[in-house]
């Protein structure tokens, strides 16, 4: 016996659908690809900023530390605008080792007759620019004092 004819149907759909199916795959594979490339690169720029904010602040605190030990003497202030400063460089160890420039500037006292005469200091670190910072001096561990006065002999 001879089987029956079924007619053909349509031919080709099956491709179209599976090309449909992989096109439609890939656009969804394409946009999470993108949001994860998003999330990794926000992710790696505030590591970044974390890595390089924690190095000035370790070069603040070693600053800090600085104005415990005294005052930088009168003799190496230089003038810049309205305030004496005192600038000098660091090596702060983070991940990597990073030099930053401290700047010591000598605050105006807003109460010149009070005694004893108050010291106010601001601190600024910014990172080391060997073109701008040429003639800075090199790391301290402390300020020297001031060599007391010899007193007055009558």
């Amino acid at each position: 016996m001879r089987r029956p004819s079924v007619p053909l149907r349509r031919p080709g759909i099956a491709l179209t659908a599976v090309l449909a199916q992989l096109t439609l795959l890939f656009m969804v594979w394409s946009l999470a690809n993108r949001q994860c490339t998003t999330t990794i690169g926000m992710e790696e720029a505030l590591r970044r900023r974390t890595d390089q904010q924690a190095g000035k602040r370790s070069a603040l605190a070693v600053g800090l530390g600085l104005l415990e030990t005294g005052i930088p003497a009168e003799e190496k202030l230089d003038e810049f605008g309205a305030y004496s400063c005192f600038v000098v460089f660091l090596d702060v160890s983070s991940e990597t080792l990073v030099r930053y420039t401290l700047i010591f500037q000598h605050l105006p006292d807003p109460e010149p007759e009070s005694e004893p005469p108050s010291s106010r200091w601001s601190l600024t670190a910014v990172p080391y620019d060997p073109v701008a910072h040429l003639d800075v001096e090199g790391p301290i561990t402390t300020f020297e004092p001031s060599p007391p006065e010899p007193p007055e002999s009558p």
